[in-house]
């Protein structure tokens, strides 16, 4: 059977340079970020993990790092209130908290650092809202600015708050700009629940509003399952659509879909082609009135076959029988040029 898309992306065994993993409350993805992390370490990358919204402590606690990583920590001393605290070390791992007075440079100058000191690594952000609320256009160049860094051996995943609304801007929005930044998008879903309502409405088909139904108690229930709809486009062109399942049992474990929902997911594969004639100055197109002339055109071999002299003999006849080099394709008029 193959290979799953998700496991495909854990395990970086296609190419997928920016990965956005858009969470809801009902979902979160701390349980990809830190699978995305824990599969790194395994394969003997580097790991740099930026903290927006986890404690340092609590993120090493769930990796259980092996090898090295360096956190840059957002969360503790954001902006600035405390005394500077110096870089220290946990369970081997350093961490380097900063402030967010200059999201651009305070940020991805020490994750530039460490991307030139190791061959292959993983760059991980939990979490871009709390950069957005102190400004958009900063995340969005910054996040930009570690999405140039990436490459083959190095990657990076970002989570984001989709339901979390943010500020309205001039232009598209934060999240829509790193949609079309990404190259590959995971949108998380909870599996979905029969409540006390929908038993109600199979007996009598009229389905109550619940008006505290914005959070559902199997919300984050990571152990139960849950739904990832990937949408991965490929350097080739092709876009892939696919939706996984994940549940954790000891581990985090991808299965399919159809074992966690019942439901048959297929799997949608869109090859995108660029129109040759979309930047033309001039137009190659033919309208309708132009293809019907064409259409009832006589040549004249044709024409010829149907003339006759005055004493009604027939001066010749042409007999043409096309063959497969004179075989004309309206689709490219020019095939049997020699270029």
């Amino acid at each position: 059977m193959a290979s799953l898309s998700l496991d495909q992306l854990l395990n970086n065994r296609k190419a997928s340079p920016f990965t956005l993993i858009n969470d809801t409350v009902n979902m979160s993805a701390l349980p990809l970020l830190v699978e995305f992390s824990s599969r790194a370490l395994e394969s003997q990358q580097s790991l740099i993990v930026v903290l927006t919204e986890t404690s340092p402590r609590q993120w090493l606690e769930w990796i259980n790092p092996t090898s090295a990583i360096h956190i840059i920590d957002c969360y503790t001393d954001p902006m600035g209130w405390d005394q500077p605290i110096a870089p220290y070390k946990i369970k081997g791992a350093t961490v380097v908290p900063i402030r967010l007075d200059d999201i651009e440079r305070s940020i991805l100058a020490p994750v530039l650092q460490q991307t030139k000191q190791s061959e292959a690594c993983l760059i991980v952000v939990d979490s871009v809202n709390t950069l957005a609320m102190i400004s958009q256009h900063k995340t969005y160049q910054l996040i930009r600015g570690l999405e140039s860094l990436t490459t083959d051996a190095i990657r990076l995943v970002v989570g984001y708050h989709r339901d979390i609304r943010l500020p309205a801007t001039h232009g598209p929005g934060l999240g829509d700009s790193l949609d079309r930044l990404a190259s590959s998008l995971v949108r998380l879903e909870p599996l979905k629940e029969r409540t006390q309502f929908e038993n109600q409405a199979r007996l009598t088909g009229f389905m109550p509003a619940d008006s505290f139904s914005y959070m559902s108690l199997m919300a984050n229930w990571v152990s139960r399952g849950g739904l990832a709809h990937i949408e991965w486009r490929r350097k080739s062109g092709k876009i892939s659509y696919e939706t996984n399942g994940f549940c954790y049992n000891q581990r985090l474990e991808i299965v399919p879909a159809l074992q966690l929902t019942g439901e048959i997911q297929v799997k949608e594969i869109v090859e995108v082609k660029a129109d040759p004639m979309a930047s033309l100055s001039f137009n190659l197109s033919l309208t309708d009135e132009q293809r019907k002339t064409k259409e009832n055109l006589v040549l004249p071999y044709m024409k010829a076959q149907n003339e006759v002299q005055v004493d009604g003999q027939a001066s010749g006849t042409i007999y043409y029988e096309p063959d497969a080099a004179d075989d004309f394709d309206d689709e490219d008029p020019d095939d049997d040029l020699d270029i």
